[in-house]
């Protein structure tokens, strides 16, 4: 039995974030934004000291691995390698936990310990989109698996996955007409996809759009709750701009968020898109009622938590895990 699911929805205790590597939180310790802080740091050796856009930065990553350059190239590789060590410290702690790391723990017992010692196969998605990186990972972590002698685990590295949820969840359409949604926390995906007598008729993949009214900085209630509404207007004149732009004529819509969701209720104790629990303690059923209204048809909205929809791609797999590598780490059991 997992102990990190309930009725087949993954369970916030399932978080990485959370996960200590000794002493050091998982998230402190490898994310994206904190090797993109590393490249500016040393943007100088590198090369870079005329780009001012952080995002040009981690994109001409992988340029910097070639570099014909020794010395960028080296730098750029020392970068890697180090990032590359620390994942898989990471991903080690999960197979092979300290003391310290069970500790520090505190709301895991032996109980979800030993499920990760049943998990054979992982697979990372999202947020690598350098080859030369990714490689760099994949040797680190197998060199650091081999020293801990931590065996028989299969670490699959996908990249180019940033549409992986909204494959994941056309993957569960059996007939008829979805529009589908992955609502991140930097970009909203976007697709449609529509099965007739089970075969495929339309499956497109439209242009995201950026997220928006996520982050914020106050704790006054009434001003995280006027924020949520924000968000909620948001998310609805997004879904009805898609409805319009691909002549939607179907009342079905499967929608990932980047937030733990239990039979339609989004956990609260997350920033992001956690505040939309201050909208409606199920704010599935809110946002059907609302875009039926908006719509002037019975529309019928289905909530998934965003790392799950990108493990449906991978359902038929057993002893498997799905980390997402994105703004912060996501987890998925199929």
């Amino acid at each position: 039995m997992n102990p990190f699911k309930q009725s087949g929805q993954i369970l916030p205790i399932a978080s990485l974030n959370s996960v200590y590597v000794d002493n050091v939180l998982a998230d402190q310790l490898f994310r994206p934004s904190l090797i993109v802080a590393e490249i500016i740091e040393n943007k100088d050796e590198l090369g870079l000291s005329y780009i001012e856009d952080s995002q040009k930065l981690s994109h001409m990553f992988n340029d910097l691995l070639n570099s014909d350059l020794d010395s960028i190239r080296r730098k750029a590789t020392q970068i890697a390698e180090m990032f590359g060590r620390r994942l898989a410290k990471f991903l080690g702690t999960l197979f092979k936990p300290s003391e310290l790391s069970v500790s520090n723990r505190l709301n895991w017992t032996e109980e979800h310990w030993n499920f990760w010692k049943t998990i054979d196969n992982i697979y990372l998605v999202g947020g690598l989109t350098s080859p030369i990186l990714t490689q760099i990972f994949y040797n680190e972590v197998e060199k650091y698996f081999n020293e801990q002698e931590i065996k028989n685990k299969h670490i699959t590295f996908i990249e180019g996955s940033s549409n992986l949820g909204t494959h994941g969840l056309a993957s569960i359409v059996e007939n008829g007409d979805y529009l589908l949604f992955d609502f991140g926390q930097t970009n909203i995906k976007r697709g449609r996809h529509y099965k007739k007598e089970g075969k495929v008729v339309i499956d497109t993949i439209l242009p995201s759009i950026s997220s928006d009214f996520l982050f914020y900085k106050t704790k006054n209630v009434k001003e995280v709750e006027a924020i949520a509404h924000k968000l909620h207007n948001y998310i609805v004149e997004a879904i009805v701009k898609t409805y319009k732009q691909v002549a939607f004529t179907g009342e079905n819509i499967y929608m990932s968020i980047a937030n733990y969701v239990f039979d339609g209720k989004i956990y609260s104790q997350r920033g992001g898109y956690g505040k939309l629990s201050y909208i409606a303690e199920n704010y599935e059923d809110y946002l059907n009622k609302e875009l039926t209204k908006e719509l002037n048809k019975e529309i019928t909205v289905k909530l998934f938590h965003d790392t799950s929809a990108m493990a449906l791609m991978f359902k038929d797999q057993a002893n498997t895990a799905v980390i997402s590598l994105g703004t912060a780490f996501g987890i998925a059991f199929p």
